[in-house]
């Protein structure tokens, strides 16, 4: 009986748990993978949107005959960067001639600046699109903006502006903030815990991390996670398990679980864009992902033990009353076999054990008797 009693708790440790614990952790895997996934492909898309947008602005005729000829009223041009900003959610939209110098711009305060020494305009005046990488705002401008603006990190794209004989007259250049990045982060959830974020190829983190609130407590960020947060585990100091293989340009994951940057145990998942040399790390607490199984282990274990421990009383008590009748009967017996034939056993039942004392009973009757 106890060895029945603890069958299923055998059953249940090491088959039936291991292979449910496999089972749930491939799903929790799989939603990983396909968060990281997702994002990236979102993010390339709008990267590819941007540059297009780049790209068709450039060849815009209005915009290469501003540039050309220098005749075009500013404020028109103005006004159509202005509408491009809010149509498609740019920053900033501005056009400088082969000097450098800025000519039109969405944002007044730029115009007749001067961004000959800038990356984006050196490339792109050689003819090459670029996009730059996500940079402080001061970096890529020399503050040109208005001083009032937050120092938000940003990217520009840049494309040389061409005439009909393909000769380029300047350069278009828009810049996003990174906050378009953030948006397209947060519309996929993964649970109460999980979250998706951008690291560069440094290990700094890009986006805005889910838990900035509980950073700034602890002074680890001044303003904000992007370009802030070096994304390392504070217990070693060294980039968590998730960034540091994804920076190497793998993509991969962990089912195990490893410390994030919170000192959290965290099950995870990392994608690698070598386009922009962008990581893209999804991540959910251990303690969620196999909280529920644990629990149900925990619960059925303890349903288990109180069950057995219910039939060891069942037995201890069955063997008690098996054994205290026997006791009984063997003392008598042995009266009985020593010449005291007066014994008798105080013992009726209708079971085996009570078939027997009467047969001794008898015994001993018949045994005085002669």
């Amino acid at each position: 009986m106890l060895i029945l009693s603890f069958l299923p708790l055998f059953v249940m440790r090491l088959i039936v748990y291991p292979v449910t614990f496999n089972a749930l952790q491939d799903e929790i895997i799989g939603n990983l993978e396909l968060a990281a996934n997702k994002q990236a492909e979102l993010i390339s898309k709008w990267m590819e949107e941007c540059v297009s947008g780049a790209r068709n602005i450039a060849k815009n005729p209005f915009i290469v005959q501003a540039l050309q000829s220098g005749n075009t009223p500013e404020n028109d041009v103005n006004e159509y960067l202005k509408s491009l900003c809010s149509d498609f959610g740019y920053r900033e939209v501005f056009s400088a001639n082969r000097n450098g110098e800025v000519l039109f711009s969405s944002n007044q305060i730029f115009i007749g600046k001067n961004i000959l020494n800038k990356d984006y305009h050196k490339k792109a005046i050689s003819g090459v699109f670029f996009v730059s990488g996500i940079q402080p705002l001061q970096e890529l401008t020399d503050n040109l903006f208005e001083p009032r603006e937050e120092d938000v990190p940003s990217m520009v794209i840049a494309a040389p502006v061409k005439n009909s004989t393909e000769l380029i007259v300047g350069v278009l250049a828009l810049r996003v903030a990174i906050s378009e990045i953030d948006k397209m982060m947060r519309n996929i959830h993964l649970g109460e815990t999980g979250e998706t974020y951008l690291v560069n190829k440094n290990g700094y983190m890009l986006t805005t991390s889910k838990y900035s609130g509980e950073l700034l407590q602890e002074n680890r960020i001044e303003k904000r996670t992007a370009l802030e947060l070096k994304v390392v585990d504070p217990f070693r100091n060294t980039l968590t398990k998730g960034v540091n293989e994804c920076i190497n340009g793998g993509d991969g994951y962990d089912a195990n679980g490893y410390f994030d940057y919170r000192g959290v145990n965290v099950l995870g998942f990392w994608h690698w864009m070598p386009d922009y040399d962008w990581g893209v790390i999804a991540e959910i607490d251990a303690r969620e992902g196999y909280g529920k199984l644990h629990k149900l282990r925990d619960s059925v274990m303890f349903i288990f033990a109180f069950l057995a421990l219910g039939i060891v009383i069942v037995v201890f008590l069955l063997g008690k009353k098996i054994s205290s009748p026997l006791h009984s009967i063997t003392d008598v017996a042995m009266k009985i076999a020593d010449g005291n034939y007066s014994m008798r056993i105080d013992y009726q039942t209708g079971d085996d054990i009570g078939k027997l004392a009467t047969a001794i009973n008898k015994m001993a009757e018949l045994l005085e008797h002669r």
